[in-house]
C-alpha cells in the first residue's frame, strides 16, 4: 500500500483521536492553571495542583480504589476465569450459549443495576430480610463505610464480569489443540495441563483484565451516584472520577476539578506502566 493511501485511511482515526482526546486534554490543562474570581479568570499557575494533591478527600478516593480492587479483582477475574475453563468441557454451541448468558447483565445499564442493588440492599430489602430470617442482624449497607464498599463491589461484579468471560474464552479458543494433545501424550493430567500450560499462556490476559479492573474502578461514578449521591458514609465509596464530578458540579470548582483530572490521568498512566513492567518481569510480554 502506498504511503499516501495509508495516510488517507488513518486520517479519520487520527482526527477522532485529536478531537476526542488531545483537544480536551489541552483545554483541561489550560483550565487547571486558572481560577474564577469575581466572574473573571485569573491565572494561578500550579495552585490548583497544590490544592488537589493536599485534598484529603481526593487522596482518600485513591485509597478507596485500593480497597475496591481487593474486593472486586479476585472475584471479578477469578470467577470469569473459572467459568471460561468450565465451558471448555462442552461443545461449541453450548459454549456460545454459556458466554451469552454470562454477558447478558452487561447489556443492562449500570444505572439500572445500581437501582436493582439499592432495592435489594435497602433496610427492608430482600437481602436484609434473608439475613434476619437466619438470625443475622440487618446491615446498614448505605450507612457504614465497609458495607458501603461491599455494596459498590456487588454492583460492579454483577455488571462487569461477563466481558471477562468473553475475553478469557477467546484466548482459550485461540490456543492450538495440538498443544493439549502433546501435553496428554507426555503424561500430563488435566489439572497439570491447566496449571503448567494453560495458565502461563493466559497470564498476559489475566494482567490485562486486572488493568481494566483497576482503571474501571478509578473511572466508576454512576454506581456511586445512584447508591449514595454524596460518595457514601465518610467518603468510603468515593472514586477519583466521582470526586472530580462532585468538585466540578456539586462544589462548582471546575478549575480545581481539571487539576484533579490531570492527576487522575497521570495515575492511570502509572498503572499502565506498572502493568507493562510486571509483564516484562514475569516474562509474559508479547
Amino acid at each position: 500500500m502506498k504511503p499516501r493511501a495509508a495516510l488517507l485511511l488513518l486520517l479519520p482515526a487520527v482526527a477522532a483521536f485529536l478531537f476526542s482526546f488531545v483537544a480536551p486534554l489541552i483545554l483541561v490543562g489550560r483550565l487547571s492553571l486558572f481560577t474564577i474570581r469575581e466572574t473573571r479568570e485569573v491565572f494561578v499557575g500550579l495552585q490548583n495542583y497544590a490544592r488537589a494533591i493536599t485534598d484529603p478527600y481526593f487522596l482518600k478516593s485513591f485509597i478507596n480504589v485500593f480497597w475496591f480492587v481487593l474486593f472486586i479483582a479476585p472475584l471479578g477475574i477469578g470467577i470469569p476465569y473459572q467459568i471460561s475453563m468450565f465451558l471448555q468441557k462442552f461443545d461449541r454451541r453450548t459454549q456460545g450459549l454459556g458466554r451469552f448468558i454470562c454477558y447478558v447483565p452487561s447489556f443492562t445499564s449500570g444505572l439500572i443495576m445500581a437501582l436493582l442493588w439499592k432495592w435489594l440492599l435497602a433496610r427492608t430489602g430482600m437481602i436484609n430480610q434473608v439475613l434476619e430470617y437466619i438470625g443475622i442482624p440487618a446491615i446498614a449497607w448505605f450507612g457504614e463505610p465497609w458495607p458501603a464498599r461491599v455494596a459498590v463491589a456487588l454492583v460492579a461484579l454483577s455488571s462487569g464480569s461477563g466481558a471477562f468471560v468473553i475475553l478469557f474464552s477467546a484466548v482459550i479458543l485461540s490456543i492450538p489443540k495440538e498443544l493439549k494433545e502433546a501435553a496428554v501424550i507426555d503424561g500430563a493430567t488435566e489439572r497439570q495441563y491447566r496449571s503448567m500450560v494453560l495458565r502461563p499462556l493466559l497470564m498476559p490476559t489475566i494482567l490485562l483484565a486486572l488493568l481494566l479492573c483497576i482503571v474501571g474502578i478509578m473511572q466508576a461514578w454512576e454506581h456511586i451516584y445512584v447508591l449514595f449521591r454524596t460518595g457514601g458514609p465518610m467518603g468510603a465509596a468515593t472514586t477519583p472520577v466521582y470526586h472530580i464530578f462532585m468538585t466540578a458540579f456539586i462544589y462548582s470548582q471546575p478549575n480545581l476539578a481539571a487539576a484533579k483530572g490531570i492527576f487522575l490521568l497521570v495515575a492511570i498512566a502509572a498503572v499502565i506502566a506498572m502493568q507493562k513492567q510486571i509483564e516484562r518481569f514475569a516474562g509474559v510480554d508479547r
